[in-house]
């Protein structure tokens, strides 16, 4: 007891002597002088207000149109980028330039920008159909600083009554007569973005003119242009009711393409003609349809030896162009390097990579990519072993062609597919003082775009060759051979296992092309993917009523083969609260059933949890399954895998100075087994206790965004660690360890 008091209280004083020096650091940031940057006369814009008289109109749609808002606040409490800008002084050097690099100049209010802002807020009232829309605003000043406040009164919407559209009804001598023009437009009325009581919205009508000017285009009407549709609102006096009638000019005609060109810059031609053409959808003869240009820059998209296309067209009569379509190289070839740092338990390691990409291996725009992978991770806890590390080494080579690549299949068809083949090859070796495993690996995937937000993966075929040609005898004498082999994971996992697999991937992302960096605006995106191995192999066997080992599992050239299914779902919602802040979700499940010709998964294919991207509070590998308790800390990797995975976390980012971005995060998750394992007690899913076994950490992080590559450092903390059922080490949010309940993270890349 007197021992544990003693060390509460040097806790206690530790604890004392930090809230001391960051007290001390606030009071410095909080006390450097503001006013030294603000004008004789002006103040500081210290807080903005947007007040709607309207329930169902929210104040918050109005902030984005808000011209001039206040200092950044970290977690909303302090202004630390302007006071770090306001500890510089008036000298011209490198430090006070850094400080205001770093910092955040302070916003002096300005008359001006409140004024331009209410109408900024009214035009946009306006647009969505409120003629009578009035917004006020109002400043009230406090020493040096001024709070504004907009109060938007919406007033009633105007709404449209009737559409007139041209050729269908005749008002005057001036209304056009029907033309090729517009019964193309009248054809696909269906279409329409405007219907019959719907808010007089002049974005929808902006929106309807594209949608009209982009069908005309796909069907002929080149020089056809946005001006040349108008529409004409009719109210009538103290009503909200809008006639409107839709105006356009019919003096244009249909074109169609009588030649094409092609022209590669560079000096000299770098990718075969032949490609370009085949690829190309714009051919001779063909109506002029803006539609088949876009699908054109879209085909020569996937040529990773292009940089960029350009297709324009020249009138050579009144009714036919001429297509120029001109291609410039890309860089060939380039090299990059990647490095991570790990630290499992106190053991530090380190990882490399060197990439090698050729964007033009046949000039036919063949991409070859080469990939070297090493490791290394210092090794102290394991007893009765020569060795204390672990290396790892690898490499994998990648060769992607952009067309369809099948048998029986015409190359007009492989050219006009959006596919683009995938053929990987791939070598990995490890080496452990408890045994050495190598992994022969090959792949045959199409990845094609079903739009700019979707992109879609077929693994047609996959192949693996898991090999472990060597084991040390303490670890086959006290691991492998005293367990029971029908349920021992350990024993499986150090087999030789042959993977033969299939299976299809998407991937979506609703961020649009434009967005405004410094407004709200969210998005999110989406992957899923399902993949089975084993059936084939297995309808062989029985077909041809293969023979089956002492484990009633049929082997292909004496090697046993992996049967299983597995699906993967993860989704990410991105929250962009403004320029400098964001908030992160994210929730990820999965689950992998071994069946057939297969007493478990095999290692490659289960899951883990903790790590960089995992549980941050927990090491690589290191958490769960379920309850389960290391034995002794020797072979935990191993055990420590499952069937099932469960994960979520949300993540604020704030961005701090210059390339630097801070993290708050908090991670909740953990991976369980299908069956009951006697390996793994503890482990098994169960839906009455799985939720009292999900692992809760807390954490900050640094990011370095450097653009082209973020450099990421995470310090996470348990807090309820499932292994216990009850006590202090259950949670350690209340009695926290760094020892214990700490790690850290080195990773490039965010985590999701």
């Amino acid at each position: 007891m007197r021992e544990f008091c003693r060390s509460g209280m040097r806790r206690t004083q530790k604890g004392l002597v930090f809230v001391y020096v960051l007290a001390v650091a606030l009071m410095a940031l909080s006390s450097c002088s503001v006013t030294k940057y603000l004008p004789a006369d002006g103040y500081l814009l210290d807080d903005v207000e947007v007040v709607s008289t309207d329930k169902k109109m929210p104040s918050s749609q109005f902030k984005s149109q808000v011209l001039q808002r206040p200092n950044t606040r970290l977690l909303g409490l302090v202004r630390w980028p302007m006071r770090v800008y306001c500890l510089s002084g008036k000298a011209d050097n490198y430090f006070n330039r850094t400080l205001r690099k770093f910092g955040e100049e302070p916003r002096v209010y300005s008359p001006a920008l409140t004024d331009q802002s209410a109408h900024v807020i009214r035009q946009r009232l306006v647009g969505r159909g409120y003629l009578k829309a009035s917004v006020d605003s109002e400043t009230a000043t406090q020493g040096r600083k001024a709070k504004v406040t907009y109060t938007v009164n919406p007033g009633e919407v105007y709404t449209v009554r009737s559409i007139r559209w041209p050729g269908t009804m005749r008002t005057t001598s001036r209304e056009p007569l029907r033309s090729e023009l517009i019964d193309c437009v009248l054809a696909d009325t269906l279409n329409t973005l405007l219907s019959r009581g719907m808010p007089f919205n002049t974005t929808v009508l902006a929106d309807e003119r594209t949608r009209i000017t982009e069908h005309l285009h796909n069907q002929g009407f080149y020089n056809f242009q946005k001006n040349n549709i108008t529409f004409l609102a009719d109210t009538a006096k103290g009503s909200t009711e809008i006639d409107l009638s839709v105006r356009i000019r019919t003096s244009f005609r249909r074109f169609t393409v009588d030649s094409v060109y092609y022209e590669m810059g560079g000096g000299e031609p770098f990718i075969r003609p032949t490609l370009l053409m085949n690829h190309s959808r714009i051919r001779p003869g063909q109506m002029y349809n803006a539609q088949v240009v876009k699908d054109t820059y879209r085909s020569f998209a996937r040529f990773g030896a292009v940089k960029y296309t350009n297709i324009s067209f020249t009138e050579t009569s009144d009714s036919t162009l001429a297509c120029h379509i001109s291609v410039s190289p890309a860089k060939r070839m380039s090299v990059s390097l990647e490095l991570d740092g790990t630290n499992t338990a106190g053991d530090l390691g380190v990882s490399t990579a060197l990439s090698f990409t050729n964007r033009n291996l046949f000039h036919g725009s063949e991409q070859l990519s080469v990939k070297l992978r090493g490791a290394y991770e210092a090794i102290t806890q394991l007893q009765d072993y020569a060795g204390d590390h672990y290396i790892e080494y690898g490499a994998d080579v990648g060769l992607n062609f952009p067309k369809l690549i099948m048998p029986f299949v015409s190359e007009r068809f492989q050219a006009r597919s959006r596919a683009t083949t995938q053929l990987d090859f791939g070598w990995n070796s490890q080496d452990r003082p408890e045994f050495t495993r190598r992994v022969l690996s090959a792949g045959w995937g199409f990845l094609w775009n079903g739009s700019s937000y979707l992109q879609h993966r077929y693994d047609l075929l996959g192949v693996n060759f898991v090999s472990v040609p060597v084991k040390d005898q303490y670890f086959i004498d006290n691991y492998l051979s005293q367990y029971n082999s029908r349920n021992s994971i350990l024993k499986f996992n150090y087999e030789d296992l042959f993977i033969m697999r299939t299976g299809y991937s998407f991937y979506y992302n609703s961020m649009p092309t434009l967005v405004d960096r410094s407004s709200f605006y969210t998005y999110y995106t989406v992957r899923a993917g399902i993949e089975t191995a084993g059936n084939l192999l297995y309808g062989l066997s029985k077909l041809t009523h293969a023979a089956t080992d002492s484990l009633g599992q049929y082997r292909v050239g004496g090697i046993a083969f992996a049967q299983y299914v597995k699906g993967d779902l993860s989704w990410t919602t991105n929250i962009n609260i403004n320029r400098r802040n964001a908030l992160v979700a994210h929730l990820s499940a999965g689950i992998a059933f071994p069946y057939g010709n297969a007493r478990m998964l095999p290692f490659e294919k289960r899951y883990y949890a903790g790590g960089a991207n995992s549980v941050r509070g927990w090491s690589l590998r290191s958490l769960g399954p379920g309850s389960y308790v290391t034995r002794d800390g020797t072979i935990d990797y191993i055990n420590q895998s499952g069937d099932m995975k469960l994960y979520a976390s949300i993540e604020y980012r704030p961005h701090l100075f210059w390339k630097v971005d801070g993290a708050l995060f908090v991670d909740a998750g953990n991976i369980w087994t299908i069956y009951d394992y006697d390996d793994q007690p503890g482990g098994q899913f169960s839906p009455d206790t799985f939720w009292r076994q999900i692992a809760v950490a807390y954490g900050a992080g640094l990011r370095l965004d450097l653009n082209f590559i973020v450099v990421r450092f995470d310090a996470g903390m348990k807090a309820i660690n499932p292994a216990y059922v009850s006590g202090p080490q259950r949670y350690p949010i209340v009695n926290p360890s760094l020892k214990r309940d700490f790690a850290w993270h080195f990773a490039v890349g965010y985590p999701f």
